[in-house]
């Protein structure tokens, strides 16, 4: 009987750590995608030129200067493979380039603390349009359904 018990309460806990996984996004301050979980966050915006940007956060989501971080990422558009460099400026790093035209590919930023350190990936699957619920970039989408299928093609239409 213990022995049902136990089993019973391991489920629980594990059924009640994935909802708390599978909470709502973060909203980043300027209107992109939060990237980490965990401070320092790394905010991943898209400007109007298409040059990316990544802001590093505190906790309570303040600017943190940038200090020795480096980013980088990979486009993954249908054109064929992008690779952006990033320059560091007072609070932020900002691409040299901008993304390729279009949208609906993946783009990878590789997040190291230190020019040595292993690098940390993160995948944002990269739409241009504005969602209609939140009104936000649809990459940095933070609707119930964020991260799932939002029908992109209908709201081209």
């Amino acid at each position: 009987m213990k022995s049902l018990r136990r089993l019973a309460l391991v489920a629980f806990t594990l059924v009640a750590s994935t909802a708390g996984l599978a909470a709502k996004p973060v909203a980043g301050p300027k209107g992109g995608k939060i990237l980490t979980t965990e401070a320092p966050h790394a905010e991943f915006f898209v400007e109007k030129d298409r040059k990316v940007t990544v802001t590093f956060y505190d906790k309570g989501l303040k600017p943190l200067p940038s200090a020795t971080q480096v980013v980088s990422a990979i486009a993954e558009a249908k054109g064929g493979k992008v690779t952006l460099a990033f320059d560091p400026s007072d609070t932020r790093f900002v691409s040299k380039t901008a993304l390729p035209p279009g949208d609906g590919y993946t783009v990878v930023v590789q997040i190291r603390e230190t020019a040595g350190a292993r690098p940390k990936n993160y995948r944002v699957l990269f739409h241009d349009e504005t969602c209609g619920e939140c009104k936000r970039a649809e990459y940095a989408c933070v609707c119930d359904d964020a991260g799932g299928e939002h029908k992109h093609e209908e709201k081209k239409k």
